[in-house]
Formats: structure tokens, sequence, C-alpha cells
């Protein structure tokens, strides 16, 4: 079932919620989890209505309805807000069988307000009755932790209260940090000296500096980050989101967890995601399966060469294995230099793979270098297809083509999906022959002085071990020259087609 909402949205909230489709019979309020997801919060009571389908699953047969629920849908639990900033409260009720008449809003036990009548929104189509979603905007909201709830109450007076919703507002919201180098999992060439990098700024505010650690140990500090300026059209301003690096020394072969704490200019803390990172003596090779590419598709049976791209960075390849599953393909210790299409100079290794049987395989290369290190490239998926049965058919002339007598005519073929070479390709014209072409998948045969008259075309190609195929008929003409014409002058002079 379809219902449409009505309601002040911003336009980017209204295009989020249009690709939103809502079902489910155990509850309803499925609208509740598509509006926080793409964040009620975001809601501003100037723009212009907009309406949304919802889709809701059918319920008509439900003989015992559930009670009157109302649910604060915006904003998030958990969710923290600046004092200076209005905060805007939604709610859905349901289930009422009259108008909800107005919802009330607190916070802990004080109301911040009250939305009579359904002004903001009404949703209406449900079997069951009509549903109202109504919103608040909360201004002037002092620091603190708040539990909000709503209370909505019908024309009858019947009313529900919904679960609280616990926000906070602050003076100052933490700022935020993320390691942008080492990536992680990398394995990093040791003992070295590595540089580690994290974006950090403060929504509210600046930032002090940024700490950075390898589990609980200390690595150093960065204040006063050099300022990122940016031009357009209109002016320079500076980026509020800058790097800030710093060098950790002689780190030693092992593995390590890194975090960045970055603190603004108020004192408040906050701390990066992990990114752990080990140091290695040696590093292992890289390998990457070029060709086939994954989800290519052959005819069996397929002779299917494969090729992979394969480097060491400190010291050299010494064999690459090519597997089918945990079928061995071949193993390459050559490889050849190539340029790619990017310009980059690689070495390939390769393998053929003969007469692959049907079926759908995972192709992978296994490289090892000069010390013994190996990798594995990612897999790559090829499907070998039964073939179809051998083909043959005229590519020239074309059905319905017209010559002049007395006409030269190039009757080309093609042949496909035989198993074994072409032996010869016979020519008819009316189920008569006029000539064979020997050993050739693509023959021309040169049909000559050919009369005036109606002709079928086919062709019959036999490979080496006997098996025949044959072409569709190609209907041609070949008319009298017109009065005045010397006799087998044709107006196409090169093909004899007229």
């Amino acid at each position: 079932m379809t219902v449409s909402l009505t309601i002040k949205l911003s336009w980017c909230l209204v295009s989020m919620l249009r690709k939103r489709a809502l079902t489910n019979k155990e509850f309803k309020m499925k609208t509740l989890t598509a509006l926080k997801a793409v964040g009620v919060a975001a809601l501003i009571a100037s723009c212009a209505p907009a309406t949304i389908a919802l889709a809701d699953s059918d319920d008509s047969n439900n003989t015992n309805p559930p009670p009157p629920a109302v649910y604060v849908v915006a904003p998030e639990p958990g969710q923290t807000f600046l004092t200076n900033c209005p905060i805007h409260i939604c709610a859905v009720s349901l289930n009422f069988t009259d108008a909800v008449a107005q919802v009330q809003y607190f916070a802990g036990t004080n109301s911040i307000g009250v939305v009579t009548n359904g002004s903001n929104a009404q949703i209406q189509g449900w079997d069951d009755g009509p549903r109202e979603f109504d919103c608040l905007t909360w201004s002037n909201a002092v620091a603190g932790a708040y539990a909000l709830t709503a209370v909505a109450t019908d024309l009858a007076g019947n009313s529900a209260t919904s679960a609280p919703v616990n926000i906070s507002v602050v003076t100052s919201l933490p700022p935020r940090v993320r390691i942008i180098d080492p990536e992680k999992g990398e394995l990093i060439l040791g003992p070295t000296n590595i540089n580690i990098c994290a974006s950090a700024y403060d929504p509210s505010g600046t930032i002090a500096s940024v700490s950075f650690y390898e589990g609980t140990n200390f690595i150093g500090t960065v204040s006063n980050s050099p300022t990122i300026w940016v031009t357009n059209s209109r002016c320079v301003f500076p980026l509020r989101q800058s790097e800030y690096c710093i060098t950790w020394s002689n780190t030693a072969p092992g593995s390590f967890t890194l975090t960045a704490a970055a603190t603004d200019v108020s004192g408040i803390s906050a701390t990066s995601a992990p990114v752990t990172v080990t140091v290695v003596t040696d590093l292992p090779p890289v390998v990457k399966i070029l060709e086939p590419e994954s989800g290519e598709k052959h005819y069996a049976p397929a002779n299917v060469t494969i090729y992979a791209g394969a480097y060491d960075a400190d010291g050299s390849i010494a064999s690459v294995q090519f597997f089918s599953g945990a079928t061995s393909l071949g193993t390459a210790t050559n490889g050849y230099v190539i340029t790619n299409e990017c310009g980059v100079v690689e070495t390939v290794y390769s393998v053929t793979w003969s007469n692959a049987p049907v079926g759908k395989y995972l192709l992978d290369a296994i490289a090892t270098d000069n010390v013994g290190l190996t990798s594995t490239s990612a897999p790559v998926h090829l499907t070998i297809l039964a073939p179809p049965p051998p083909a043959a058919c005229i590519i020239y002339p074309d059905h319905k083509d017209r010559f002049t007598a007395p006409a030269t005519v190039p009757i080309s073929a093609v042949t496909k999906f035989f198993t074994n070479p072409i032996a010869n390709v016979q020519f008819l014209a009316n189920a008569k022959l006029i000539g064979v072409v020997s050993n050739s998948w693509s023959p021309t045969f040169y049909w000559t002085n050919v009369s005036k008259g109606s002709y079928s075309l086919t062709v019959i190609a036999t490979d080496t071990g006997g098996v025949t195929a044959k072409s569709p008929a190609v209907s041609i003409t070949v008319a009298s020259p017109p009065p005045g014409k010397a006799l087998g002058h044709n107006k196409d002079k090169d093909k004899g087609k007229h």
C-alpha cells in the first residue's frame, strides 16, 4: 500500500527520502528508521512543502490493531548540539482512531512546546487510521543532557507518550581527527623513519595540537599546522581542515597500532580510529592477473593464456605460479617487460591453459620473490561455455542485391565454432556447385560471367574431421543490361553490382 507524506523539508532531504521504500508489517514505524537514516535534523521551517511516496505492508486483515503510539524520529539518540544551534524535533503518531489534536514536547519534565492540529505535516492513506508527523524547533537550549519525549493527544482525548531520546547540548563540539598516512594494514620496509600524518579540524573552534601515539607510547605532538589557503573566483580563504605530520624515527621491525589525539583551543580532545601498520625487513612481492579479465567467457575447448604482472620492491621475482582453484596450471620463471596503456613499465608472466573444459573457474597467481616471500593475486572469474554448433554464413553479397549481366559476383563467407581446421568451403547457386575454396575459414570465391536470372546462394563448410555446416541462403538477381549498353558492361565496374 502507498501513502503520501507532505512535510516541510529541505530539498536535499526530499531527494533522499524519495529513494526510500518503507515496508514492515510488525513495526509500521519504518518511517522512523528511514527518516533517521537521512537526517531529519536537517529540517528547516522555511522550505516549501514536498510530497513523498512511502510504501507499507498490507495489514488489512489485522483484527487486533495496536494501541495508539508516538515516536520521536528526530533528533537521533546520542546526538550532540551546540548551544547556539536550533534543535529540530519531529515525532510521528500511529494507530490513533481519531485525528491527533496536538503533540507536546518535553525535555525531561519541562515542556518545550506544542504542535496543534497536525500543523506541520500529515500522513494519510493507511487503512487503520490517519498518521500525523509533527515538528518543533527548540531554540536557545542551554548546555546539558536532555531526555526528549513527545505526548500525542487525539480529538477524543486518547494520548500516548514516546520513549525518551537522549541528546546533549554543549558549548563546544569535540574536534575530529583521523590518520591519513600510513594506510591501515600497510607494510613498510624497515628499520626506517615513518612519516605519520593526521587530518584534523574543529567544527566549533580551532585545533591547538595533535599528539601521536603507538599504543600507549607517546611519539610526539604537532601544533600550529601551516594554514592551507584556497583561491576561488571571489576570494581567498583558509581550509579549516589541516594536516598534522610527524616523523617517527628509527622504527624497528614489528607490528604497531597508531592513533592521533586532537585537542582544540578549549581543551576538548578526540582520538582517531587506530591504524595498524607492520614494519618488515623484506617486502613480499605484488602480483595481479592482467588477462583474462574477471567475468570473461570462452568456448570449449579453449586455449586460455593467463597474464600476470608481478614485481618486488626490494628484490626480484623468482617465479609466478598460476592456479585454477587448487589445480596448478603452470609456473612462469621468465617475465618480459611491457609498457601498458598508462605508460607504466611492468614485467609480465604468462602460461597457457590448453583445452580448458566447460565450467566456471577461479584463477589466481602466486608470486615468489628471491628470498622466498610469496603473495597471491585477487581471484579472476572465468567461464568456459559449451561451444555452439559449427556455422557458416555468407557476408557478401547482401540478401536481394542486384547485378547486371554478365556479372562477376564475389561471394565471401565466414565459418565459426568448428573444432578442427576448415578443409574446404563449397559455393552453390540454386543448389548447384559453382566453386570450392580450401583451407580458409573466411574464403571468397569470384563467380564470373553470371547470366541473367535469380539465384539462391549458399555455402557448405567442411572441417578436417568431416563436420559440415551449411549457411542460410542469400538471394540475388542478375538483370539484363540497360538498352544501349554494351553487353558485359556493369554499372559497378569493380563488383558488377547494379
